[in-house]
């Protein structure tokens, strides 16, 4: 029924709705793998990745299904005017924004429960420590590690890209797991709620650049998947094609905006 619901919102584009949802959902899963089906291998706790899990698992179908429909109506269209970066941007436009607020919306609810129970993201734990050592200063940018920045985005991007491509629910897993690094990474960050904002905002300009280009992957590898399987069905062959050329533009686009966040991020701007 939920599912249902979120899919009803999203084609209204009722952003508001479509957080708040992103954000129960997590609550649940963060709470069932917490005391329901608590998973510990020797003493380890594995709450923080099941909750990925079964966050993954439970947004996958409202989210699949809507870019499914946007796809098909799109197509039913037959848009044939020439694709600029800033057409199929303004295209996809309501898809990027619907992922967006998932992602927000995922890393607020785990950012909040890393605030009472930290113990249960020992893995997101190790993940910050190993990629950013600078956290435990107080230091959130690090200036000169351009390179190793965009090296370690890069790897996201395009095994966003090739997840999507092959499994259109691994692009959701992989945006699940970073919103829940990031989530828990503002948590550690902050010292109270009142520098939660604070937190947010020296984040926010290499952080949105960053999670777009992740899902403007996962976009592109969904649409070209969906026209490989379009052209190899003998359907309008041309017009996939067309569109497979509008997915690697879309993957260009997406290469461009990791650039700039790395740039971003190692300069501290």
């Amino acid at each position: 029924m939920l599912e249902k619901l979120w899919i009803r919102e999203e084609r209204e584009r009722n952003f508001v709705f479509c957080f708040a949802l992103s954000t129960i959902f997590t609550f649940a899963s963060i709470i069932i793998a917490r005391y329901i089906v608590p998973f510990k291998v020797s003493g380890y706790e594995f709450t923080g990745f099941m909750s990925v899990v079964l966050t993954s698992l439970a947004a996958s179908y409202p989210l699949i299904k809507y870019l499914e429909d946007e796809q098909e109506i799109f197509e039913e269209g037959k848009v044939k005017d020439s694709s600029s970066m800033f057409d199929l941007l303004d295209r996809h436009k309501s898809e990027l924004e619907i992922y967006l607020i998932f992602f927000l919306g995922v890393s607020l609810a785990f950012g909040v429960s890393n605030a009472f129970i930290p113990e249960s993201f020992e893995v997101q734990h190790e993940v910050i420590g190993s990629i950013r050592p600078d956290v435990a200063t107080g230091r959130i940018f690090s200036p000169g590690f351009f390179t190793e920045i965009l090296t370690n985005n890069l790897s996201v991007f395009l095994v966003t890209f090739i997840l999507s491509f092959f499994l259109t629910a691994g692009m959701i897993f992989v945006l699940v797991w970073n919103a829940s690094i990031l989530g828990v990474f503002i948590s550690e960050i902050s010292k109270g709620i009142v520098d939660v904002p604070i937190m947010v905002l020296s984040y926010l300009p290499h952080g949105i650049l960053e999670i777009s280009a992740y899902i403007i992957a996962g976009l592109s590898g969904f649409f070209l998947s969906h026209e490989v399987r379009s052209v190899v069905q003998w359907e309008d062959k041309a017009y996939a094609m067309k569109l497979m050329g509008d997915s690697f533009l879309f993957f260009g686009i997406g290469l461009v905006v990791l650039v700039v966040a790395a740039l971003i991020e190692s300069t501290g701007v």
